[in-house]
């Protein structure tokens, strides 16, 4: 009996022993799937602050190239600005102007149809008796004599050519005195003449020493008329180089990009200028600014 009381004993003793085990056990799982909680909890945490931190980096960089983008906008502006219209015109005609430091130059070029940069091609400033200028207009400045203009077209010219007699020079200016054909008044009290020949009608006069004529196109459908009381009008109030001998006006009513269209030509002395615009009044401008 005793012995089966001691056997009870032990056997109740082994069971809670068994179950203290398993609590523990228990216990120990429960505190590891918290460690693996917080574990986890730590790990998004971590993922998390890398996300945001990434986040600013990224957008510190975009910031940053924007930034830089804009800065190279703004420079890009600034020089643009820096050498504006103006400041290219005036860069070239000092550039050309102490060139041929010997000779009066046109000064006036551009027109309102034209593009705003002024550019120019010469030939040798080593002879200053004979040489010659090509006018320029572009959309963005290019310097003197550059090779790019080699590719573009011309909407002006200047040329001085020195003869070995004034006699000779007086004779290359071709001068046209043409007082045949119907009256036209032209106002101011200069009357032109004005006839047809081979398509096209001619209207003559004179100012001065100065022989003038328009050309227009019978065949186009052109008046020569308006342009020739637009340029009466103009030499009103304005002053032409004058001639030592001769000068001929040749302009045209027809509307062209061809810078030898219009023509000024007059002869000092044995040397004889040239100036040719694709625009008639343009032409007559150029003239008179190398008077200034």
């Amino acid at each position: 009996m005793k012995k089966k009381l001691i056997y009870s004993f032990i056997l109740i003793a082994g069971l809670s022993l068994a179950a203290c085990g398993g609590k523990g056990k228990t216990a120990e799982s429960s505190s590891s799937s918290k460690n693996t909680e917080k574990t986890s909890q730590t790990s998004k945490s971590t993922s998390t602050s890398t996300t945001k931190s990434s986040t600013s980096e990224s957008t510190t960089k975009t910031s940053t190239s924007s930034t830089e983008t804009k800065t190279s906008e703004s420079n890009s502006a600034v020089k643009t600005e820096s050498n504006t219209p103006a400041k290219q015109a005036d860069t070239v005609l000092n550039q050309l102007n102490t060139a041929f430091s010997t000779t009066h130059l046109p000064q006036a070029i551009l027109t309102s149809r034209t593009a705003e940069y002024l550019t120019a091609a010469t030939t040798s400033a080593a002879d200053q008796a004979n040489f010659r200028i090509l006018y320029y207009a572009e959309t963005s400045p290019i310097e003197v004599n550059d090779l790019a203009v080699n590719d573009l077209q011309p909407i002006a010219s200047f040329e001085k050519k020195t003869y070995a007699s004034n006699e000779a020079a007086a004779s290359a200016v071709n001068q046209i005195i043409d007082n045949g054909g119907n009256p036209i008044d032209l106002g101011y009290g200069i009357t032109g003449h004005q006839q047809g020949a081979a398509g096209s009608t001619f209207l003559s006069w004179q100012e001065g020493n100065w022989s003038l004529v328009v050309r227009a196109s019978n065949i186009n459908g052109e008046v020569a008329e308006p342009v020739a009381k637009e340029t009466v009008a103009y030499l009103e109030t304005a002053m032409l180089p004058a001639p030592q001998t001769v000068g001929q006006i040749s302009l045209t009513a027809s509307t062209s990009d061809s810078y030898q269209t219009n023509s000024v030509v007059w002869q000092e002395g044995a040397v004889v200028y040239t100036i040719q615009h694709f625009d008639p009044l343009q032409a007559l401008k150029m003239a008179v600014s190398t008077n200034q």
